[in-house]
Order: C-alpha cells, then structure tokens, then sequence
C-alpha cells in the first residue's frame, strides 16, 4: 500500500513540474518525459509490477496520434511524450478519458482566455498544463474522471 502511494507522488510531481515548466518555458523538458516513460513501464499509480500489454498500447497510440498533432505545429513533442506517459500510465480507458479532458479543460480555460482578452484567437496557449492536470486526476481520482463521461463507466 506505501508503494502505491509512493507511485502517485512521483508522478503527480512529474506532472506538476511539466506544467510549471511549460508555463515559464512553453516545453516539456525530456528529463521529465523520458523518467516518466520508464517508470510507467514498471510502476504505475494503481500497481508495481510490468506494464501490461494494453497500457503499452495505449501508450504508443497515444505518442502517434499528439506526435501528428507536434508535426503539424499545433503542439510540441513534450506534449506528445507527456500524453503517452499519461496513456502508459492509466491504460487504455482511463488514458483517453484522461486526454480527451486534458482538450475538453484546455478549450473551456482557451475560449474564457479569449473571450477576457488575454490572449488572441490565433496566440497559442501552453498545452502541458492541460495534460499535467488530467495525469494528477487520472493518479488521484481515477473514479472521478472515468465518470465525467458514460463511457467510462460503461468501460471503466
């Protein structure tokens, strides 16, 4: 039970320091991604142990898909590595639930930051941050999240 907590609070600092570092830096620095990455493949939030099969899938799906999305220039490769770090992590289920509330959260705070003039329509806006979150809630409240959709509850 230790080891599971002690898991939890290795990736939600991960987590937290990708996202104040892409807030200060706009990117995701590799000796955050990479650790991340490692340790998904031997600890993940809810077990010890080698990663199965599926969450090594999702993990990979995960880096293909936001590393399209890098390639085209609508976010860096950190955000790619820190998307499959999340998907590695969860699992298939909970890692797309997580990303889809990472966009979901990054498009309400994108149009409120708009519409109260802080940023332009066409201004990027850090996208770390967003996946940061979705990775802490996906460590702390893995019940929570899989119920923000029905989906999840069906899947989950």
């Amino acid at each position: 039970m230790a080891h599971d907590v002690a898991v939890v609070l290795v990736w939600c600092a991960a987590y937290a320091a990708a996202l104040v570092i892409d807030l200060r830096e706009r990117r995701i620095p590799n000796w955050i991604t990479y650790p991340l990455l490692l340790i998904g493949l031997v600890a993940r939030p809810t077990e010890i142990g080698a990663a199965p099969l599926p969450n090594v899938i999702a993990g990979a799906v995960a880096f293909a898909l936001f590393a399209a999305l890098a390639l085209r220039g609508w976010m860096g490769m950190g955000d790619a590595k820190l998307a499959a770090a999340i998907a590695l992590a969860s699992g298939p289920v909970l890692g797309a639930i997580a990303l889809w509330f990472a966009f979901a959260l990054g498009a309400v705070v994108g149009v409120a930051l708009v519409a109260a003039g802080r940023v332009g329509r066409r201004q990027p806006v850090a996208f770390g941050p967003f996946l940061a979150v979705a990775g802490i809630a996906a460590a702390i409240a893995p019940g929570a999240l899989l119920r923000l959709l029905p989906a999840g509850t069906l899947l989950g």
